[in-house]
């Protein structure tokens, strides 16, 4: 089980990844993404969840240079 510090890193990074995204570099924020899910998956299922959603924005951004959620 991942304590709340752990929970913060994932929020910070999957930010830090809809950011590199968003500033035009989405096939590289999604590689660094699949390396997270890989580590999280079985260690914190919950982590490596959050981080694969982010990856499914960052997927949209590829297909749609001009869409954007908001945060």
């Amino acid at each position: 089980m991942a304590h709340s510090g752990d929970r913060d890193l994932v929020t910070l990074f999957t930010k830090a990844l809809r950011k590199l995204g968003e500033a035009g570099q989405p096939e590289e924020a999604s590689m660094l993404g699949a390396q997270a899910w890989w580590a999280l998956k079985d260690s914190d299922a919950r982590a490596a969840e959050r981080v694969n959603g982010t990856m499914h924005y960052l997927a949209r951004l590829t297909e749609d240079p001009t869409h954007r959620e908001n945060d």
